[in-house]
């Protein structure tokens, strides 16, 4: 017994004599709990307690999209975004700014659409009128390509393309229903008077000509590489590999202060830069390497499991540079985390939780547009959610290098800013030989 009190004792001193390790034991959990509450909150919710931007481009002018637009601003749902610096929102507008990937879905209202479900109504009035000898209205023959147009950004999951798509039908059918009921009052019929199921279906089957109709918004004017379980999780899962090199790199730097090694190296004049410079250099080309071989996975092996093959967009070699970028960042933070640090126990549990936290922010988990705003803001912070995007320009829509030079900007600012601070740090822990 005596034995065993004597070595918790000796514990409870080790513990105590690090007291950062021992917080971060109970302080990095917590944090975690908390932005993973926020997080895996969205999921849960139904689409329908969601709220979405959606753009909207009026071609029309008429009843029928007066009503869309009416639904949808007062919708909870929406946002309807219809007019740019207080113009009205142009289809070429509307495209680019999807393609930007700031908003997931728009709709374009044609010219000639009202035109068209007035003619629809007109058509279902006659015949039905034909029954109990009433006069008819003008009407033509029906056209099967009139449709209202939707785009969606190809990162757009297909539960959300299908929720906006059943939120938008229902208001192309309320709008129908309208125009038949005063179509059908100008023939002086009444309300009770209308339709029995046969006429229903008759009904049903003519104003399918002004349905919606989904459009391709990439270059290859196709809508079969929408982001699937494929195309998220191969390059998502890549990336938070990456930035767990964190825990090597912090280690080695850990064990190479245990063993004096670090200081026989800042014993030798202007090594120390050299040094650091190899380390980042290196552990640079382990995350790319690791990178390739996620894609490499998702390429040739996921197939034969089968799932689709890794889709790697129109431009694929401006993922090199993605890539590289993506991997210096994670390892200026593993470099950080191991010159902050001075032990395992803290260095350990703050890289690997914040690496996870970084994670749920950025959108590996779960994409951001589902998230609270306060964490669609906080994503912003994440070098992940940076890269990620940069990925998704790439291989979902289509994009060149151009298309992500903001990106690399920021994860190169990322990567500079945490390697100035170590080498501050690195300064102040630095041993005099005088």
């Amino acid at each position: 017994m005596k034995k065993i009190i004597a070595t918790i004792q000796k514990e409870w001193i080790l513990l105590r004599r690090d007291v950062a390790g021992f917080m971060l034991l109970f302080l990095m959990p917590a944090v975690l709990i908390i932005v993973m509450a926020m997080v895996q909150d969205a999921p849960f919710k139904d689409y329908q307690e969601l709220r979405f931007d959606l753009l909207l481009a009026d071609n029309d002018h008429g009843r029928l999209a007066d009503e869309i637009k009416f639904g949808l601003k007062q919708s909870k749902n929406f946002r309807v975004v219809d007019s740019v610096d207080g113009k009205p929102l142009t289809e070429a507008q509307l495209l680019t700014l999807l393609k930007g990937g700031k908003y997931r879905v728009g709709i374009v209202i044609p010219q000639g659409a009202t035109a068209e479900v007035i003619n629809a109504a007109n058509t279902v009035a006659n015949r039905i009128s034909e029954k109990i000898g009433m006069g008819k209205l003008p009407a033509r023959e029906m056209r099967d390509s009139m449709y209202v147009r939707m785009y969606f950004d190809p990162v757009s999951k297909p539960t959300f393309r299908m929720s906006i798509s059943f939120a938008l039908d229902k208001y192309i059918t309320y709008s129908c229903s309208n125009l038949l009921v005063s179509r059908l009052g100008k023939l002086g019929m009444a309300q009770g008077e209308t339709i029995d199921t046969a006429q229903s279906d008759e009904f049903k089957r003519i104003f399918q000509g002004i349905g919606i109709k989904e459009e391709p918004l990439n270059d290859k004017g196709q809508i079969s590489k929408f982001i699937s379980s494929v195309q998220h999780n191969v390059p998502a899962w890549a990336i938070f590999g990456m930035f767990f090199i964190v825990i090597p790199i912090a280690g080695n730097m850990l064990r190479e202060r245990e063993e004096r090694s670090a200081l026989r190296i800042q014993l030798i004049p202007h090594a120390q830069n050299y040094v650091a410079l190899g380390k980042i250099f290196f552990y640079t080309l382990i995350c790319t390497a690791q990178f390739a071989v996620m894609c490499a996975i998702g390429l040739w092996v996921l197939p034969h499991l089968g799932l689709s093959a890794l889709y790697m967009g129109l431009h694929p070699m401006a993922l090199v540079p993605i890539a590289l970028c993506i991997a210096l960042s994670a390892t200026a933070y593993g470099y950080l985390v191991g010159i902050v640090f001075k032990t395992a126990t803290q260095a350990t549990p703050f890289g690997a939780i914040s690496v996870v936290i970084m994670s749920a922010m950025g959108g590996i988990w779960v994409p951001v547009d589902l998230l609270p705003e306060v964490m669609q803001n906080l994503a912003k912070i994440s070098p992940l959610h940076w890269g990620l995007d940069a990925i998704n320009h790439i291989i979902l829509r289509n994009g060149n290098i151009g298309n992500v030079i903001p990106h690399l900007i920021v994860l190169l600012a990322f990567s500079t800013v945490l390697l100035l601070i170590s080498l501050y740090v690195s300064r102040k822990h630095t041993h005099s030989v005088q």
